[in-house]
């Protein structure tokens, strides 16, 4: 029996640090997300059981910079990782012929993806008839609703309550309660209080340049909204409407009043969610996803100055139609490029992470553990669970969702069960589980979500217009580029001169981009009709 232990304890010492028989083998896939996300911790919850079910890990970049620039270098370089995501540039990696058709993976490989997709296929298939990306959102069952609209502009909860819980409607009303409320307290938390910032950093600007639209009555059309003439969606240019002379017009006033923050324009996009985040910020205009993180951090650090999103719109007259209908993106999402060597494995692991019980780990975690079920089937969190979810730094850092969810296909909406498959959309848990911050906003408005501050949202089958893509190289996608450069160099010049040079730089600006627009609206206006047609 000694002999025997003398042999069989080295042995095992062998195999323990060789770890050939206890350690998993792992593929490998790279993958870039379009997203300027810090790096993965190396284990998370849902991360290690992914790992562990797929035996897939990820060598992940996220984006540093400007992402029609890296997207630019990658086309020019071939240099390509296995799984790519590029927002609104992913067609220029397809016509690069930098992308894989999908048709036939999905129909051998992927069940889920097949089953998941389906009603959104037409809208995905290419002119040469292939598939060559998936959208970050399938929406296979049904829509839901939020408990923030996904667009707004912003106030500090501490202005509103002070004011008595008035409802604004207008932009002068708007400014005119942040400049009242800046007067009477020049400090936050012993801070210069601000008065309002814009995000304007790269590819973001768009939270600057695109809010005429939203004043306008308008949900996030893009750089054109479609008007409807005579039974016909007519695409119709903003940029030099009499809308948005009046708001830029009124940041001028507000910059030279001390309102706006001085800083706003050089503002990289960190810095901007850090403001935010500092409970001293009184206003802002933006996508809610663009601002969640700073609203993640109001909630668990300084709940009394939450933003709180408003319906605002130029005039009274206005009618306001700013909500979202849940859509698809059927122009962007990720693709597998030509440098992948495991296409059949790229694609068995997005299968995976599509399936319902992937979804409903990443969205509400381990049953039991994340979120219970009660006797009608319904998922709902116990408040020590829900303390959890409160806190944005433990779900991306220990449970992990931001790094399988954001970029990757995902579902929305509700289940097959009846379930929403995320939490916050859960529509006997959007009043309950909100903060006691956010209840004593939504009791004084008399509301059960921020969103019922908003009108319901109007269908319209083409929805939305920015989904459709200018062809790589057209006379219409050169005249974006520099329709862009245009706003971005006149916008703060608008807003940072003075009252008086104001009217003669609005002029100049008008000059320069009204040609920048007739190609565009001329792709525009054949994509909406054709979708109106065969959607």
């Amino acid at each position: 029996m000694k002999r025997r232990g003398f042999w069989f304890l080295p042995l095992l010492l062998i195999l323990l640090l060789s770890g050939t028989v206890f350690a998993q083998e792992f593929k490998e896939f790279t993958v870039f997300t379009g997203e300027p996300l810090p790096d993965y911790p190396g284990s998370t919850i849902v991360g290690d059981i992914i790992e562990r079910e797929t035996g897939v890990k990820l060598i992940r970049e996220a984006l540093v910079g400007d992402l029609e620039t890296k997207v630019g270098l990658m086309i020019a370089s071939g240099d390509y990782p296995d799984l790519v995501v590029a927002a609104h540039f992913t067609s220029l990696l397809k016509d690069a012929g930098a992308l894989l058709p999908l048709n036939d993976l999905i129909e051998e490989h992927a069940p889920n993806l097949k089953r998941l997709y389906a009603n959104h296929w037409d809208m995905l298939t290419q002119e040469d008839g292939n598939v060559y990306w998936l959208p970050i959102q399938a929406i296979p069952y049904g829509p839901d609703t939020s408990r923030y609209p996904s667009l707004a502009f912003f106030m500090n909860k501490r202005v509103l309550k002070e004011a008595g819980w008035p409802v604004i409607k207008t932009l002068d009303e708007y400014f005119g309660l942040i400049a009242d409320y800046m007067a009477k307290h020049p400090t936050i938390d012993g801070e210069p209080t601000i008065g309002y910032i814009t995000l304007f950093d790269g590819w973001r600007s768009f939270a600057t340049t695109n809010v005429p639209q939203h004043l306008m009555g308008y949900p996030n059309e893009g750089e054109f909204v479609p008007v409807m003439q005579q039974g016909r969606y007519v695409v119709t240019e903003y940029h030099t409407s009499p809308t948005a002379k009046a708001y830029y017009k009124k940041l001028n006033d507000m910059y030279n009043k001390g309102v706006v923050d001085p800083e706003t324009f050089i503002l990289n996009y960190d810095q901007y969610i850090e403001k935010l985040s500092s409970g001293r910020v009184l206003g802002t205009f933006n996508q809610f996803w663009q601002m969640q993180e700073a609203q993640n951090y109001l909630l668990r650090d300084k709940p009394e100055s939450i933003f709180v999103p408003l319906p605002i719109v130029i005039d009274p007259l206005v009618e306001e139609r700013q909500r979202d209908i849940p859509y698809v993106q059927p122009t962007q999402g990720m693709g597998i490029t030509i440098k992948c060597k495991d296409p059949v494995g790229a694609i068995k692991f997005l299968d995976y992470l599509i399936k319902e019980d992937t979804q409903r780990l990443l969205q509400w975690g381990i049953l039991g553990e994340h979120y219970e079920v009660d006797e009608n089937g319904l998922y709902y969190r116990t408040p020590e669970q829900l303390e959890l979810f409160r806190d944005p730094d433990w779900v991306q850092n220990v449970f992990g969702r931001h790094y399988f969810f954001n970029a990757f296909p995902s579902l929305r909406g509700v289940d097959e069960n009846g379930n929403m498959f995320f939490p916050d959309t859960q529509p006997h848990l959007i009043y309950s589980d909100s903060t006691d911050s956010e209840k004593e906003v939504m009791d004084a408005y008399g509301v059960k979500s921020f969103s019922d501050l908003f009108n319901e949202p109007i269908f319209k089958k083409y929805f939305p217009l920015w989904t459709i893509t200018m062809p790589a190289g057209s006379a219409a996608h050169i005249e974006e580029t520099r329709m862009k450069d245009v706003l971005n160099r006149y916008v703060p010049e608008l807003v940072m001169s003075s009252p008086e040079q104001f009217d003669a730089i609005w002029e100049n600006y008008v000059k320069d981009i009204k040609p920048l627009m007739v190609e565009q609206m001329k792709v525009y206006q054949e994509g909406i009709d054709w979708r109106m047609e065969n959607w």
